[in-house]
């Protein structure tokens, strides 16, 4: 695994927004960078280590072992998403992708599983680096949000009606692990 790139200093203390909104992806972007799956924080899952939560995110695509290293030696986290982009995707999208070079398709039951993937990675994340365990507690009760216009299903999406799966999982974790406090 390659060292990350520099560090981007955390935060001192949390301030939370005055509508309790944590708008971590554009707005508050400065303060909650450590909220990012593309955040360097290293985890490490099943014995495996990974340099952020979007390589572990991504590696579980496939169960293929050249497929996994290739996305655990990306430079970048961004890197490893457009290597694990669907090869149906538009090629603009796929033109790196791993699997539209190999002929291959993600694991059948991806859509499946993603959900709980990426909660395993960020459980890992918040419980193997105590400084980010306790800004996340600092949130308190704030509405996290990943307020991407371009991803519906992660983010809030163009029209602010997406998913926001990421802002949830991270206030799933938050209250499981303030709840062992």
């Amino acid at each position: 695994m390659r060292p990350p790139r520099t560090a981007i200093p955390l935060p001192d203390s949390i301030v939370v927004p005055d509508d309790n909104r944590i708008l971590y992806y554009r707005r508050d972007r400065t303060m909650y960078r450590f909220l990012s799956h593309f955040y360097a924080s290293p985890i490490e899952v099943d014995g495996e280590t990974w340099m952020t939560i979007e390589h572990y995110y991504q590696a579980q695509k496939s169960l293929d072992d050249a497929y996994r290293e290739a996305i655990r030696n990306a430079q970048s986290a961004e890197f490893a998403k457009q290597l694990a982009a669907d090869p149906g995707a538009p090629s603009k999208i796929s033109k790196r992708s791993w699997f539209r070079r190999h002929a291959c398709e993600p694991r059948q039951d991806w859509n499946d599983v993603k959900l709980d993937v990426m909660r395993q990675g960020d459980l890992a994340k918040f419980s193997q680096h105590e400084v980010l365990l306790k800004l996340l507690l600092a949130t308190g009760d704030a509405e996290l949000v990943e307020d991407s216009e371009s991803e519906p299903f992660w983010g809030v999406g163009h029209d602010g009606q997406g998913f926001n799966w990421a802002g949830r999982i991270l206030m799933e974790v938050r209250a499981k692990l303030a709840s062992k406090g």
